[in-house]
């Protein structure tokens, strides 16, 4: 007997002919969590450059610096393991230092180049050790027989030759370029290409904090792309997604950290939240924050600030909001409660998804290619948020995926309702 596969029904021998397939796109969401993106200033590495970092990063070797002194990733990483840094420095001289013929020059430009010290030990059968340290602690040993063998390490790279006896070599010369305004503006331009969710910055300057602003305005409105802002202390913003953080907080230790540092660790949460509330979300490790009487922390939820409260023994987010207030009939109070705000962008980032890796291009605009594209709305982006009970169930009337003003367009209408969390009681007890 004769089988296989048909693509028309033109077969001439007898047999089975079949064909295997799938009845839908098998479309699977996104990960509706994302990386936070940290804009520093560091006296030490590659400048200008997007770097992932883990747990696991040579921090001293990257940055100059351990983990635990550099306070934005630190705290960064209480709240997700999705971090990538930016140094926002320009490209300082690089420290050297010379014993005879051998020079050692610093790996990257900035002050902390000048922490840098090698030590040469002549050995008695043609070799030497080569030792460099790094803020007085050894970070590399080498036993060579000449320059040549010398493997370039974190901190710094050899030339010339080695010397024939004993020798220190103090690196000096090392400067930093501070960073600019421009600085800033190059940093976020090159986030267009990068895939993050928020970006944090604590900083005073305002011009900075405009202009952050006016990036994540263009980023949502005009590019689809739903990421937020953090900063500190910027109810100017009055936009869904800025997020303005007032206060700081205390950790165990007694080390306090003011607002411009305590806003990494919530724009760390925030990267990593998905349809959860960080209202109540308690700060890792904080023992007291910057305590504020009842009226000035119901005056900066109404100016749209994250307030840092004090509560049964820790530190706790009094509620997740945003900077919008300017409330209309088409934004209204739901744009402020950023549990919302990120459901909207789990469902603008999920559409936009399955259209373009699915239907642009490949499925012709007809009734029976509108109906697949909103089987799979309500599939892969709506059923999911109504299982989790981000969204109530709703009305399959209600999605309407219809033909645009030109052929090639499609013109999509869904109507939903997003859920906030429980946050405010109002009991009344009758007493018998």
């Amino acid at each position: 007997m004769a089988g296989g596969n048909w693509e028309t029904q033109n077969k001439v021998r007898p047999g089975a002919y079949i064909n295997f397939e799938t009845n839908d796109l098998g479309a699977t969401g996104l990960d509706s969590t994302g990386a936070v993106v940290l804009p520093l200033t560091l006296d030490w590495g590659e400048v200008g450059k997007f770097i992932k970092v883990t747990s696991n990063t040579k921090f001293q070797e990257m940055f100059g610096k351990s983990l635990g002194d550099i306070i934005p990733i630190r705290e960064a990483f209480k709240g997700t393991g999705q971090v990538i840094v930016y140094n926002l420095n320009g490209e300082g001289q690089k420290a050297t230092a010379t014993s005879g013929t051998l020079v050692a020059t610093a790996k990257y430009g900035g002050t902390d180049g000048n922490k840098i010290r090698v030590t040469v030990t002549v050995g008695l059968e043609g070799t030497s050790t080569v030792k460099t340290f790094y803020n007085g602690s050894q970070v590399d040993s080498q036993v060579v027989a000449n320059v040549a063998e010398l493997e370039p390490n974190g901190f710094l790279i050899f030339t010339g030759e080695l010397p024939t006896s004993d020798a220190t070599l103090t690196l000096a010369g090392g400067t930093t370029v501070a960073a600019t305004n421009e600085s800033y503006s190059e940093c976020a331009a090159g986030l267009d290409t990068q895939d993050f969710k928020v970006v944090a910055i604590g900083t005073n300057d305002a011009t900075v904090k405009t202009l952050f602003t006016l990036k994540v305005k263009e980023w949502r409105q005009q590019t689809g792309k739903n990421v937020t802002v953090v900063t500190n202390d910027y109810k100017a913003a009055d936009f869904e997604g800025v997020v303005s953080v007032l206060n700081g907080v205390t950790l165990e230790g007694n080390e306090e950290l003011s607002a411009k540092d305590a806003l990494y660790w919530y724009a760390a949460a925030y990267a990593n939240a998905t349809t959860n509330s960080l209202t109540y979300a308690e700060y890792p490790g904080a023992i007291d924050c910057e305590r504020k009487s009842h009226d000035e922390i119901v005056q900066a939820l109404k100016d749209g600030h994250i307030v840092y409260t004090f509560n049964n023994d820790s530190v706790v987010v009094e509620q997740d909001i945003n900077t919008f207030r300017s409330f209309t009939v088409k934004k209204n109070q739901d744009f402020r409660k950023n549990k919302i705000v990120r459901e909207m962008g789990i469902v603008s980032n999920n559409v936009q998804y399955i259209y373009s890796k699915f239907f642009i291009g490949k499925v012709d605009n007809h009734a029976n290619g509108r109906d697949l594209f909103k089987q799979q709305i309500m599939k892969v982006v709506l059923d999911p948020l109504v299982r989790v009970g981000a969204i109530d169930p709703y009305i399959t009337e209600d999605i309407n995926i219809e033909q645009g003003a030109e052929k090639d367009a499609v013109l999509a209408t869904i109507g939903i309702k997003f859920n906030d969390a429980m946050e405010k009681l109002y009991m009344t007890v009758a007493c018998k």
